[in-house]
Parts: C-alpha cells; sequence; structure tokens
C-alpha cells in the first residue's frame, strides 16, 4: 500500500488540478444532488419499507452536510465546532441501527437465532475489534483513527462477507455490498494519510483526504443502478394466486 500511496502522488503531481475551496463546494454541490436522488430512488423502489435504517441514514447524510454547508462562515468556530461534533456523534447509532437491521434481516432469512449464528456474530465482534486495535497501532498518528468508526468498518466488512454466501435477498447483498466496499476505500484512505503524514507529504495527505468522500458518492451512484423495486402488493397477491 505505501508503494501504491507513492506511485499515486507521483502520477498525479503534474496534473492542474483546482483549488481545495473549488474542489470542496463542487464534491458538496455533486454529493447533495446524487445523495438526494437515491432517497428518492429508494422510496419509489419501495426499498425504504423494508429497509428504514438504511433509509433514515442516506436522508441524514445530505441533511448533515447541508446543514454544516449553511453553518459554515454563519456561526462562530466555537458554535460550528459543536454542531460538527454533535451531526457527527448522531452518525453513530444510526450505522448501528443499519448494521443490526442487516443482520437481523440475514437471521431472519436464514430461519432464526441458533447458537452457532449467534457464536458466529460474537466471533465477528470479536476479530473487529482486534482489528480495530491493530489497525490504531499501525498508524503513523493515533489522532488518524476514530476506533468506533475503524469498528463499524470491519463490522460491515464482516455483514458484506455473509451476504454473499447467505443472503437470499439481492436488495440486502447490494446494501452490504456497498458499506464493504466503502470500508474498503475508508480502510485505504486512512493508510495513505497515515503514510503521507509519516513523509510529511502535505499534497498527498489532502489527496487521501478527498478519497472517502469520492468513493462514497461511487457508492451512491451504485446503490442508484442496482437497488431492485419491489412490487406493489397488489402484484404480489395476483402472483400467490396463480
Amino acid at each position: 500500500m505505501q508503494f501504491f500511496s507513492s506511485s499515486l502522488v507521483t502520477a498525479v503531481a503534474g496534473l492542474p488540478w483546482p483549488s481545495r475551496a473549488a474542489a470542496n463546494a463542487a464534491i458538496l454541490a455533486v454529493g447533495l444532488v446524487l445523495q438526494c436522488a437515491l432517497v428518492l430512488v429508494v422510496f419509489r423502489r419501495g426499498v425504504a419499507r423494508r429497509s428504514p435504517a438504511f433509509t433514515a441514514l442516506l436522508i441524514f447524510y445530505p441533511l448533515r452536510a447541508g446543514l454544516l454547508s449553511a453553518l459554515a462562515g454563519r456561526v462562530d468556530a466555537e458554535a460550528y465546532n459543536a454542531w460538527f461534533n454533535a451531526v457527527t456523534l448522531a452518525e453513530v447509532p444510526l450505522q448501528a441501527a443499519v448494521a443490526l437491521e442487516m443482520l437481523l434481516r440475514l437471521i431472519g432469512e436464514l430461519g432464526g437465532w441458533t447458537v452457532r449464528r449467534a457464536s458466529a456474530v460474537l466471533a465477528c465482534i470479536v476479530a473487529a475489534s482486534a482489528l480495530t486495535w491493530f489497525v490504531h497501532g499501525q498508524v503513523s498518528s493515533p489522532a488518524l483513527v476514530d476506533r468506533v468508526q475503524v469498528f463499524g468498518w470491519f463490522v460491515m466488512l464482516a455483514l458484506f462477507a455473509a451476504m454473499l454466501t447467505s443472503a437470499q435477498s439481492p436488495n440486502l447483498k447490494y446494501i452490504a455490498g456497498g458499506f464493504g466496499c466503502f470500508s474498503l476505500v475508508q480502510l485505504a484512505a486512512l493508510e495513505g494519510r497515515s503514510y503521507a503524514m509519516l513523509r510529511h507529504d502535505d499534497g498527498a495527505y489532502v489527496g487521501w483526504s478527498y478519497v472517502p468522500a469520492c468513493g462514497y458518492l461511487a457508492v451512491v451512484v451504485w446503490w442508484m443502478l442496482a437497488l431492485r423495486g419491489s412490487a406493489p402488493a397488489s402484484q404480489r397477491s395476483s402472483k400467490l394466486a396463480s
């Protein structure tokens, strides 16, 4: 990964990049449009009925981005930081609810809880905790690591692996796949920022800081294309009757 980090920086060093302010504004604008479009897709295709926690998180992200953008420059730094910390903390229970929602749907598809399945869930939690501490010890600066976030990334990766082998619902696989891929992007960006900090390379650090935002927008597009609509209740009833 370190070789990849340095190669990426070398490849893009000579390109005419826009200013950070312009890049931030462009990502914010494109992100708000895509995320709002995804929310509409989720409701129009009936995904929201089956995955309310997932839908709530999708609604939360553009609302948070819009709120922080509106507050920037209009309130003092202390008030802005208070709002930033509040909405950042609000993300944690929402992500936990999404993970729990996916887990319970998977267990339901498999026929309910068993001792073996409960043990597997406990083992995944223990493994995610151990990997979180490992990542915390490997980065160049512990300040880069939010252990709650890193733990969540490993949980999402474990859920994605479970969905690939056991889930029956295509949408459940697509939702878990999006979070799993985004978790990998986050881990790669964390390693990239850590390596850039170790080399005191400010340009590389800034570049890797944009990777999660761009990665999430790619996941948003994937969900818009992949998530399937559910048939109306009348159509399902007629199919069962036939």
